[in-house]
């Protein structure tokens, strides 16, 4: 047990991730810890995080800078994921993908988001994830997009990520 999880650490670590800057918006604080451990695993700096959507929204009047914001579905005090999305969008360009158990509804709000990946996340399918959506998002093709990632209709020239911090830059 003690060496798979070993493996898959060294897994985890293999896999060449674009450094992002990343907004955590989930209401779960237990998934939102996990989430900010395996992204700081990864090499990518959280920005901030929020439970709701006026959190989200404050923190991006508030001036974060973000490359992408990871929303969940369903948030705290009735906020929608989805209309969190929309709103951190129109007032700050930052695209974002949903982190929910709820594929079904994430489908049906695929106006308002890059794609769909499915909880529960491993580390190293987040990686893999995170890099099939930067790769596609600057045009490039991705081979390596894992089963739980829904990549919904990706434009680059209107859901643009920010910069990146590439690890050789």
């Amino acid at each position: 047990m003690l060496h798979q999880r070993r493996l898959r650490q060294n897994e985890v670590r293999h896999v060449r991730v674009v450094k992002m800057r990343i907004l955590i918006v989930e209401d779960d604080h237990l998934v939102a810890l996990a989430l900010k451990m395996f992204l700081a695993e990864l090499g990518h700096t959280v920005v901030g995080t929020a439970a709701d959507t006026a959190g989200a929204v404050r923190a991006v009047e508030d001036g974060v800078n973000a490359d992408l914001a990871i929303v969940d579905l369903h948030l705290a005090r009735g906020s929608s994921g989805i209309e969190t999305a929309i709103q951190i969008r129109r007032l700050s360009g930052i695209a974002s993908v949903f982190l929910t158990g709820d594929a079904e509804g994430a489908r049906a709000s695929r106006h308002a988001a890059l794609g769909c990946l499915a909880k529960p996340v491993s580390g190293l399918r987040l990686a893999t994830a995170l890099n099939a959506i930067e790769a596609l998002v600057q045009g490039r093709h991705s081979h390596d997009i894992p089963d739980e990632l829904e990549l919904f209709s990706v434009d680059p020239l209107t859901l643009c990520l920010g910069s990146f911090r590439r690890d050789d830059q």
